[in-house]
């Protein structure tokens, strides 16, 4: 481990990042995860180098925990990310098969790295970049590695001191919020499930790439994967799509959990218009920003509590239709711009966000200047039959196609839709996030 001087950073343990240290703490390892893919040299010292300082001006991602229920809070332990390098011969990038063994989980409890950078040699060369979710989002770790990324290119990082959660933004917009509270909805999951349910929780993950840039694609993935679930039972679908706070709603970069999460239901007649309708509604009643009462009192429960409470209902919530979780998850993380994210010495052509292990089913949707690319994850229990790369392959039927001319035209009208602030915000940088 390296260290360097510790700063007086510290922050408060928000009630989500709580629970998502009871995730990490049961059955899976719960990070948030980006691969960086391209062709170049990984020299480790450089990049623990770059690390050390991108650290440094960010100590929210070598936090430790002090732990003692509502007042938790994170400290900066002085203990930076570890560069470590790795050999990984039977993976070829597209699913998790061939780097099941960097599932650890990083542990909260011990005075370890929270965070760690992981430098895969080979044609094309990779870097995985980990992090525990109770500490970061998606952005947040993004605004960490484009911090090591203007390291390696001898600039200076933007950084982050600071110290604001999740539950400070909601607090900040209560009085905007117009949601109705409302009974949770019985979700149906968008594929059966295994017959024969496996005793311990693991993820799969496909990535997916079409050869053509896909536009409005949080609606129309909404609109195929509810498709999807009604062909196999009957039931409400209900997608949850994260917000990014930083400068939708506060002005901050931030390595926290800044992230809100709007519910969206999607009707069976329901076209791409009326779900990005129902998205723009949402954000203009600040729906991400609604705090539920459960928020209030996460904080003083015992992890151990709470773990148990998961343990004990996890199998029913996920693989049923509850009213626990949604559908699935839907996340556009933008358009990719490859000179942010490059240095001299390895020039990187894509990003590989790696779902979150939680919930029935996460997709991850990445625009780039000429293709688009996208990554599913479920429980093992969604394709010990083949029931994932059956819905893959029905969305490569669907979606991956030669457009003639009367094609392009019944879909131009279907595209001409109202941007939502989601949507819109992701064209204009790489945004969150996770759940």
């Amino acid at each position: 481990m390296t260290t360097t001087k510790k700063t007086s950073y510290k922050r408060k343990l928000s009630a989500i990042e709580r629970y998502n240290i009871v995730i990490n703490e049961s059955t899976i390892s719960y990070n948030v995860e980006a691969i960086l893919e391209g062709r170049g040299t990984l020299d480790p010292e450089k990049w623990q180098h770059a690390v050390n300082i991108a650290a440094q001006a960010n100590p929210g991602m070598r936090v430790r925990l002090k732990n003692v229920l509502g007042f938790s809070k994170w400290v900066d332990s002085g203990i930076n990310p570890e560069v470590k390098v790795i050999e990984t011969p039977n993976w070829d990038g597209y699913s998790e098969k061939g780097i099941e063994s960097l599932k650890q989980k990083i542990n909260v409890f011990e005075n370890e790295p929270v965070c760690d950078v992981l430098l895969i040699p080979g044609d094309p060369a990779r870097v995985m970049v980990r992090a525990l979710h109770a500490v970061s989002d998606a952005r947040g770790l993004v605004h960490f590695i484009l911090d090591i990324m203007r390291v390696l290119r001898n600039e200076e990082p933007i950084g982050s001191m600071s110290t604001l959660t999740d539950l400070d933004v909601r607090l900040m917009h209560q009085d905007k919020v117009k949601v109705v509270k409302q009974e949770p909805v019985e979700s149906i999951p968008a594929m059966p499930p295994a017959k024969d349910i496996p005793e311990h929780l693991h993820y799969v993950w496909r990535r997916v790439r079409i050869d053509k840039k896909l536009a409005n694609m949080l609606p129309k993935m909404a609109i195929f994967l509810a498709k999807q679930a009604r062909s196999h039972i009957d039931g409400e679908v209900v997608f949850t799509v994260p917000v990014d706070f930083r400068s939708l709603r506060v002005e901050a970069n931030s390595t926290a959990n800044l992230t809100g999460y709007l519910k969206i239901k999607v009707d069976p007649q329901d076209s791409t218009r009326d779900v990005m309708k129902r998205i723009n509604q949402e954000v203009r009643d600040h729906g991400d920003c609604y705090n539920p009462g459960v928020a209030k009192l996460v904080p003083w429960m015992p992890i151990n509590f709470l773990k148990g409470q998961l343990e004990k209902d996890f199998k029913n919530v996920l693989y049923s239709p509850s009213k626990g979780l949604p559908t699935g998850g839907i996340v556009s993380l933008g358009l990719f711009k490859p000179e942010e994210w490059s240095c001299p010495e390895f020039q990187v052509e894509s990003i590989i966000g790696i779902p979150g292990s939680v919930g029935k089913l996460n997709v991850l949707i990445h625009n780039y200047k000429d293709n688009t690319q996208i990554l599913f994850s479920a429980p093992e229990a969604y394709n010990s039959e083949g029931q994932l790369d059956a819905l893959i392959e029905a969305f490569r039927d669907e979606f991956d196609v030669a457009e003639n001319a009367d094609t392009r035209k019944q879909k131009q009208n279907a595209d001409n839709v109202e941007a939502s602030p989601v949507e819109a915000k992701a064209e204009a940088e790489t945004e969150e996030a996770s759940a």
